[in-house]
């Protein structure tokens, strides 16, 4: 096992303080079903990529998007949980599909207040989706960090090949056609046509 410095690294999407992923009150994302990672409590609006590559989804209610490096490396980004039930209204994100962006790159706005008055958590979460298949571990830092900090720390086996591209997302889940369980459970177990935990996001 080597360290990998991805390029410009993992960095933090937004402003806060830095949770274990074990820690976030989603049992989905703490129990790592989706993959490993972090999550950030932020306390300012602004987001940015978390890394280098190529962004491969974007939520149509703009709370999530997926982003995968040269490497392969499959990073998801959740702001909020149970977000996608404000159908975009707090989130105002300035990127598509294939959009080269870098870490640290700005990307939007989540704007705190109107979640936390829908009464929605802010907790946004950064998954690794197929570190687990790439033989990976992550190791977190902790406590506060600024908006574009090095906020992670990946060590990948430098023999695994990068993972296999993504399915387009599908129509019927980028208009939300899967409840939250359901689209939840496909991330956590992907699909027998080949695609990826983004597709049920989108």
């Amino acid at each position: 096992m080597s360290q990998t410095e991805l390029s410009g690294g993992i960095v933090a999407p937004l402003a806060g303080t830095m949770v274990a992923i074990t820690d976030v009150p989603d049992p989905m994302f703490a129990s790592k079903a989706m993959g490993d990672g972090f999550a950030v409590a932020p306390n300012a609006d602004d987001v940015v990529a978390p890394c280098s590559g190529t962004v491969i989804m974007v939520a149509k209610t703009a709370h999530a998007f997926g982003i995968r490096t040269d490497d392969g490396l499959e990073v998801l980004v959740h702001m909020g949980i149970d977000t996608v039930e404000l159908e975009g209204a707090p989130f105002s994100m300035h990127v598509d599909v294939d959009d080269r962006v870098e870490a640290g790159q700005p990307l939007g706005r989540m704007d705190l207040a109107a979640v936390e008055a829908a009464g929605k958590s802010t907790m946004t979460m950064v998954i690794f989706l197929n570190l687990a298949q790439k033989k990976g571990s992550v190791e977190a830092a902790t406590g506060p960090i600024g908006l574009g900090e090095r906020a992670a720390t990946l060590d990948i086996p430098e023999q695994d090949a990068p993972a296999p591209a993504a399915a387009a997302p599908s129509e019927a889940s980028a208009q939300g056609a899967a409840s939250p369980a359901t689209a939840k459970t496909a991330v956590a177990t992907g699909h027998a046509s080949g695609a990826t935990g983004f597709d049920a996001l989108a």
